[in-house]
């Protein structure tokens, strides 16, 4: 009776372990451990509030899903943001969320993470087309990339601006060759040239302590231009001293990427409308690289890692206070349960058209604002 007891015990504690571990994993088997907390690095591009806001929104996310991170600024050069990457390589890290503003070096980062065999993920910033298709072709360690989709965003300020009887335009926001910078520029051109207005003056700077200067030269040399279209909150306050220096408070201000300190304008309308929900993108990349490493890889119809386009929203004086309550209040804009369920560790279900659902559903201005009552 005693051997009997004993082998029971025995057999119990067997059933125990093997129970444990086809529950956590083992990685030595080829099992992922969907429990891991894993520790990720994630970079922003600059020390500008806008860059250093969706670092903050990254970051969430990534605390949101219970990991660990490592941050590091690219100071707005293409080699630094390289050698952060490689610097997250050395330290051992588990994945990489990747701003990826430096497009000269994506090609050699995507490399360098598929040698040291990291799985990495492009937000905020987009991949350039051909780029993207060889990573999605040939690297199994890039999860993919989910942007804001700012040729839109440029494209709703533009028609906005024509609908509200504007046909001439100044331009002005961050370098030449930053892909959010350009494609704002390119969708609001379209747009407004598309109602019949014209861009008389387009001034881009390399950070906000040129912004001054090169407004106040562009509106000199366009004294008659109806309105002007910024292309991000950290240009707000240059251009409109400009246009007061100049005494040329008649333009109209339009505006992507509003934030608290931009906000004041839209509710006094020297900026008629502004764009919102351009951290998105910040919170949903992610999920992705998440998902790759615990083994369930999102891919689109098509079977590549996915390119994902965030839409963002108008923001006027009539939805400005609801739009800051929701989105830079105490809490964040995004629940947790939103980007969780965006994960397999928390949505064994999760697909791509889960992704598609959820930006549709919950990944809104007004989604946003009505979750919260407002």
């Amino acid at each position: 009776m005693k051997k009997v007891k004993s082998l029971i015990l025995i057999f119990l504690a067997l059933l125990f372990v093997f129970s444990l571990a086809a529950c956590k994993g083992k990685s030595d088997s080829g099992t992922v451990d969907t429990t891991k907390a894993y520790h990720i690095g994630c970079n922003t591009w600059g020390t500008m509030p806008i860059l250093m806001l969706y670092g903050d929104e990254c970051e969430y996310a990534l605390e949101s899903l219970g990991m660990t991170r490592s941050r590091a600024s690219d100071d707005n050069n293409p080699d630094k943001e390289l050698q952060n990457v490689q610097n997250f390589i050395s330290q051992g890290v588990d994945g990489i969320a990747l701003q990826g503003a430096g497009a000269t070096v994506i090609p050699q980062i995507a490399q360098e993470c598929m040698s040291a065999k990291i799985p990495f993920v492009m937000y905020n910033f987009p991949p350039k087309a051909e780029i993207y298709d060889d990573m999605s072709a040939n690297n199994p360690y890039f999860a993919g990339a989910v942007v804001s989709d700012l040729w839109a965003d440029g494209s709703i300020l533009g028609a906005k601006a024509i609908a509200d009887g504007h046909r001439t335009a100044c331009v002005i926001g961050g370098n030449i060759g930053d892909p959010n910078m350009d494609s704002r520029a390119g969708g609001f051109r379209d747009a407004f040239e598309d109602g019949g207005g014209r861009i008389v003056g387009e001034e881009r700077c390399n950070d906000n302590s040129e912004c001054l200067t090169k407004a106040t030269n562009m509106f000199s040399a366009n004294r008659n231009v109806d309105c002007v279209y910024i292309m991000v909150s950290d240009y707000v306050e240059g251009t409109m001293t400009a246009l007061e220096n100049l005494d040329m408070m008649s333009v109209a201000g339009y505006l992507s990427a509003v934030n608290t300190i931009s906000a004041e304008f839209v509710r006094n309308g020297r900026i008629v409308a502004g764009s919102g929900g351009t951290s998105f993108s910040c919170n949903v990349g992610p999920t992705l690289l998440i998902n790759l490493l615990d083994g369930h890889p999102i891919r689109d119809p098509d079977g590549k890692a996915p390119f994902i386009r965030i839409p963002t929203s108008l923001v006027t004086s009539a939805t400005i206070d609801k739009y800051i309550a929701a989105f830079f209040g105490e809490e964040k804009a995004v629940p947790p349960e939103v980007i969780q369920k965006l994960t397999y560790r928390f949505n064994p279900n999760v697909t791509y058209q889960t992704y598609l659902d959820v930006i549709a559903n919950d990944l809104t201005v007004d989604a946003i604002i009505k979750a919260k009552g407002l």
